[in-house]
Formats: structure tokens, sequence, C-alpha cells
């Protein structure tokens, strides 16, 4: 297996001195090494990959050093604007190195909602013109070196695409707050102040299937929507849905990476007005679902933040038993309530066990469409 801090040595040797990209879980120990090993030194969480590509370029246009920015496969998608736009050969041309984590892997199971994109990863880098190499426990660092060192000195950008346990496991941990609630004890709370009309959408990673994993334990039905891939999009979904059913509360179970993905959203849920969205944040300010690496949630003012995108009112929450104080029927929306929890989860978290189909079926079921 390969060290991640023998990798980053080694890339920094070549003036590789630039880190910047949305945390995989994949790679978790390559952003771990930065943190723990280098101490963050020249690197930065994005808030998403294209995000990511637009930092490196402006290091590559200020520094004789080369970027890297990493990503999960499913994260292209954000990525592709900004490179055919301004980054390619023809227009700018400003090399990088490119770590992909390879979620979908056809020669690997994985879950449903990573299949596809594992499919059509590589031909998405032949179609981008981005030469690649495939990385596996078996790669060789020096063999690596030597290729990167190839191709960035014809100007020229290379993808490494991360296979599943490439990387030696890091067990360090980052920082958690142990006297704040777990997620899933915050979620309970939190359903049990709606009645059985109200629609939920959760976002990506570890919530919805802590919020499946609740439903299968307590006998209810499953009739939630879980946004399993396109993080950030949790909010423009039950957005979506809010402007057409105005009878029901509509109630957006969101993390903050997802939010700082996409924040855009907001103003346009509060330009809406809908009295019955309420957007409900689980805030470790952390990317817990792929290791825990810390973003920037908590250095913003959240409270003038939705106030400024037209939400009727923030609530932020650090005791649960004041969730019950918050009169949720008697609120306008959109309303903002966040919750403090803790930066970590079970390590047996359940999966879904139905096809994605399955469960756009049980969610549409309630609405008579």
């Amino acid at each position: 297996m390969i060290i991640a801090e023998d990798l980053i040595k080694e890339l920094k040797n070549i003036n590789v001195n630039f880190f910047c990209g949305v945390p995989d879980s994949l790679m978790s120990e390559f952003s771990k090494s930065l943190h723990f090993d280098f101490n963050d030194e020249n690197h930065l969480i994005a808030t998403n990959e294209g995000t990511a590509l637009g930092i490196c370029v402006g290091h590559s246009l200020s520094s004789k050093g080369f970027p890297l920015i990493y990503m999960q496969n499913s994260g292209l998608g954000n990525f592709i604007n900004p490179y055919v736009s301004l980054v390619h050969s023809e227009i700018y041309n400003t090399p990088f190195v490119m770590l992909v984590g390879w979620r979908g892997d056809p020669s690997i199971h994985d879950e449903p909602q990573h299949k596809f994109q594992g499919r059509i990863t590589l031909d998405l880098l032949e179609i981008l013109e981005i030469k690649y190499i495939i990385v596996d426990c078996n790669s060789e660092i020096n063999l690596l070196i030597k290729e990167i060192t190839n191709a960035l000195s014809k100007n020229q950008s290379i993808a490494l695409v991360i296979k599943k346990d490439t990387f030696s496991k890091d067990k360090r941990r980052f920082k958690n707050i142990e006297n704040l609630p777990t997620r899933k004890k915050a979620l309970k709370s939190v359903l049990e102040l709606f009645n059985q009309d109200t629609v939920f959408i959760s976002t990506t990673g570890k919530l919805s299937r802590e919020l499946y994993e609740y439903r299968k334990e307590s006998n209810q039905p499953t009739k939630d929507f879980y946004t399993i891939g396109g993080m950030g999009h949790s909010s423009a979904i039950a957005l979506g849905i809010a402007k057409n059913i105005g009878n029901k509360k509509i109630v957006c179970l969101d993390g903050d990476g997802s939010v700082l993905m996409h924040t855009g959203t907001l103003g346009m849920i509060g330009s809406e007005g809908l009295k019955n969205f309420i957007h409900i944040v689980f805030n470790n300010s952390a990317h817990e679902s792929v290791g825990g690496q810390p973003n920037i949630y908590n250095e913003i003012n959240r409270e003038k933040l939705f106030e400024s995108m037209n939400y009727k009112g923030a609530v932020f929450i650090n005791d649960l038993d004041k969730l019950h104080q918050i009169n949720i029927k008697d609120r306008q929306g959109p309303l903002y309530i966040e919750i403090k929890v803790q930066n970590k989860s079970s390590d047996n978290l359940l999966r879904p066990e139905e096809s994605p189909k399955e469960y756009l079926e049980f969610f549409k079921e309630q609405f008579s469409i």
C-alpha cells in the first residue's frame, strides 16, 4: 500500500507544492496526512471541486510551483466547466496534478449512486484530454513521480485515478466535541417534532443512512427522499418540491459541507418566501462522511448569512431539550434551524437495502402522483 505521507513528500520534491480539493473516502488518508503530518501547509479544503480548480489556477498564476487538486470522481461534474473554459491547453493551459477517487470502479462492488459515474470516469478524463494513471495498492511511488514529472515537464496535466484500498489506513481522528449530541440522536429529536404528513429530503452521505436506519429500527415507512448523490443539491430538490406541494411541511435535512458547496441556492429559497420550508442543518463543521476533515462553516456568521438570504428566522441549538421550544407549527418559513453535533458516526451504519427506484416510488406515493 502507498503511505500518503511518503507520496506527499515526493510530490513536494518535484515542486508540486500546493494542495486543494474536496475530501473523498478513498483518499481520506491523503488529506489526513496533509493536516496531521504537514500542518495544512499550502493546503486548502474547498467548498466544491470547481472552486478548488479555480484556486489552483490562481496558485499557478502567482507561483513557479505546481498545484494538486483532489476529489471523488463524482466531483468531476463541478470540475468540468472551469477546466474546459479556462484551464485546457487551448486556453490558459495551466497544468496541474489530479487525485481522483474511483468510486464505482467496475471491478469492485459499490453503492448504486456510484456505478454509472464509475463506468464513465476514465472516458471523461479521455474526453477532457487529461492523461491518467490508475493507482492501486501495488503502485510504486517512484514510478508515479516519474510519470508526473514527465507530464509537468511538457506543460501537461496528469490524473492519478485512485482505486479502493490504495493508501495505508490512517486511524488518526480530527477534533470532535464529545459533549455535543451525535447526529443520529439529534435526527431522532428532530423527527419527533413533525407529524406523519411532513416531507423529508435528506442530504448526501451518512445523514441519509442514519435516517434510513432510524426508520428501520422504528418500523416506520421509508418514504423520505434520500439524496444519495449530487452533494449540495438536497436544498434545491426540497425547493422544487415545496414550490409544488404547499399543503405539507417540507423539511430539508442538510449538512454544513453540503450547504457550503452550493450556497447560492439559499438565496433562491429565501426569495420564494415558502412558508412551508424548513431547512435543518446538522453542523459538525466537517466532512464527517468521508473522514471528518474540517471545513469553514463555523467561521461564517450563519445568522447574518441566512438573514441576508431572506429566511424568516434562524434558530441555533446546542441542547436538544431546547428543540421542543421552537414551536415549529407556528413559525413561518423559510426557517433555518442549526443543530451542533459531533464529528463522528457509527462504524456499523446500515446501508439502504432497496433500489433507488423503489425509494422513489415510496416517496411519490405520499403525493398521489
